[in-house]
């Protein structure tokens, strides 16, 4: 799957059920009295790039770290809210 961002376009893994099951048991781990943990957020986000790309160092190279967490919430809401284009 491709995902656009201002950053360029970054190919990443297509979700699977049980990976897609594994991400939201840790957004439900983030949120606690409908508070978003931002440090267990982050996580979330660590889990995606670990998860949607064979090698972030080589994808993120020209990127700051803030670019970096915009291309990750970029990915992170295609795999919660994929296109309906087909």
């Amino acid at each position: 799957m491709q995902v656009k961002t201002p950053h360029g376009e970054f190919d990443v893994r297509d979700l699977t059920f049980r990976n897609r099951r594994k991400l939201h048991s840790l957004e439900i781990k983030s949120v606690s009295d409908g508070e978003v943990d931002l440090n267990k957020f982050y996580e979330v986000l660590e889990w995606v790039m670990d998860f949607a790309f064979k090698n972030p160092e080589d994808a993120f190279a020209k990127l700051d770290d803030n670019q970096i967490d915009e291309v990750l919430l970029a990915v992170y809401n295609e795999y919660k809210e994929p296109s309906k284009k087909k």
